[in-house]
């Protein structure tokens, strides 16, 4: 049911995006087909994703505000609100919307996916030829309402051989060595037995009676839980080897244990299920019973829905995908901070030689800006002088030059660049003469930061190459010691 449902909205999704990427003509495409450009498979869902954006914001009012705008600002420099908006969201949008479609797919596939059952009519189990192998069948049994989980062995066919006396007599020779397990002997029965099913090398199997009294459990586990005083019991171990069954009776000590009807049923059942065993084991079919005690016996097969186990993993995997995308922003975020961090000092540097050879403020700005323009841009991007390009234009559109280098130092949240826009807007307010000293002592200080930082990251790094540094001295030092015992 849950691949049928999830491949009808596959469909329904497919055509969606077919639609939004062949016949939507909305406003803003151009941009999506431009930022997909490159991208094998973005171009799919971006004008899709768009559409979707489009609707939330025209209709819903979704808007970026707040501390988030804030946020995207930084990474996004120089943009206004809706163009981060879309921006943004048609790239993390496609991401995860991918992720849905295959997750649909996966599912849809998965539901086509059916095990193949073997339990026919209800009753049969289908045995494997002469040559094949035993095979175990999970059933789940239903008797007087009921269920309980069944492992039922199936023999493959069987025949006769002329050397069943001599393997008969080994397969009996193996169980007396190994039925008491880790107990010392039949009278003082402390551990569980083994009960071996099979006899290595041998191809006798080996069924297990176990009596009435079910004080010896299938496993070989004991029952002796409210027992204060020892008593006898007998097992009888059945070789079976096709229509041939030889018994080997065992008396060992155990404690009698009180059971409830449904156990004893279930007990019942188990003995039907070895007559049943017996009786048909030259038969092609192992007919499970169908009656115990004049109570009805149903069976189902345990099989596994693959199609719900595939969309548990599919909302894990959205998840997944939505907490990436968040991470991701928050790493953006944070190596921002960090090679704003480590430009501050070669920008001072740099406005400063400016300043000294006869500089204006804006001449160096816009000097600064103009060469990152003509020769870094094209290497890497670096937030701070996209920054300083944002200051320019504003500027350049009316803006008072104060006023500029003001924002300029708020949008970079650090607060160096705080300080020295602080420095300068001062300057052009009310005139200082001890600018270029005052600049000059920022640089050193800048410098003498950098010299610290780098300083803590080889401290850093000293400490993580501390670890592979003892396992090479343990190694050096198992050699030795390996030498000289070698050597005496």
């Amino acid at each position: 049911m849950a691949g049928e449902i999830c491949f009808i909205i596959f469909i329904l999704s497919a055509g969606y995006f077919l639609w939004a990427d062949r016949f939507w003509k909305g406003d803003g495409r151009a941009e999506a087909e431009g930022w997909a450009k490159g991208k094998s498979w973005y171009h799919i869902f971006a004008n899709g994703v768009l559409f979707l954006l489009s609707v939330g914001r025209e209709h819903f009012g979704i808007q970026l505000k707040g501390e988030r705008l804030e946020i995207m600002k930084k990474l996004y420099v120089g943009k206004g609100e809706k163009d981060i908006y879309f921006a943004h969201y048609i790239k993390s949008g496609s991401v995860l919307s991918a992720t849905i479609m295959l997750c649909l797919l996966s599912v849809s596939i998965g539901g086509l996916v059916v095990q193949e059952g073997q339990l026919l009519e209800g009753y049969f189990l289908k045995r494997e030829g002469v040559l094949g192998q035993e095979k175990t069948v999970a059933l789940s049994a239903s008797m007087d309402g009921e269920e309980k989980e069944v492992s039922i062995e199936v023999p493959h066919i069987q025949y006769s051989t002329k050397e069943l006396p001599v393997k008969f007599q080994e397969a009996k020779d193996y169980v007396k060595h190994s039925y008491l397990g880790e107990n010392s002997s039949p009278e003082q029965i402390m551990e569980p037995l083994y009960l071996a099913e099979r006899i290595p090398g041998s191809a006798i199997e080996v069924e297990w009676q176990l009596g009435a009294d079910g004080i010896i459990q299938e496993d070989g586990s004991l029952s002796n839980e409210e027992l204060d005083k020892g008593c006898q019991t007998e097992i009888t171990a059945v070789f079976t080897y096709g229509e041939e069954t030889e018994l080997m009776a065992l008396q060992i000590t155990v404690l009698p244990k009180k059971k409830t009807e449904k156990e004893k049923g279930w007990e019942r059942w188990e003995q039907c299920m070895e007559e049943a065993q017996e009786e048909s084991s030259t038969q092609e079919y192992l007919e499970l019973p169908g009656q115990v005690d004049g109570k009805e016996i149903s069976y189902k097969e345990r099989q596994i829905n693959i199609a719900n186990v595939i969309l548990g993993l599919s909302f894990f995997a959205v998840a997944a995908i939505f907490l990436f995308q968040e991470e991701k922003l928050r790493k953006g975020i944070a190596e921002r901070e960090k090679e704003m961090r480590a430009d501050y000092p070669e920008f001072a540097e740099y406005f400063v030689l400016l300043i000294g050879a006869g500089m204006s403020i804006k001449g160096a700005w816009e000097r600064i800006v103009r060469d990152y323009q003509e020769t870094k841009r094209a290497e890497k991007k670096h937030y701070v002088y996209e920054e300083m390009m944002v200051s320019v234009y504003e500027m350049e559109n009316g803006m008072a030059e104060a006023r500029a280098y003001e924002l300029f130092g708020k949008r970079t949240g650090l607060l160096q660049y705080m300080k020295f826009c602080t420095m300068i807007v001062q300057n052009l307010r009310k005139g200082s003469e001890d600018l270029l000293v005052l600049l000059e002592y920022e640089v050193d200080d800048a410098f003498r930061e950098r010299k610290e930082a780098a300083k803590a990251l080889g401290e850093e790094a000293g400490t993580k190459l501390l670890m592979p540094m003892m396992l090479m001295l343990v190694i050096v030092f198992a050699m030795i010691l390996y030498s000289a015992f070698y050597n005496m």
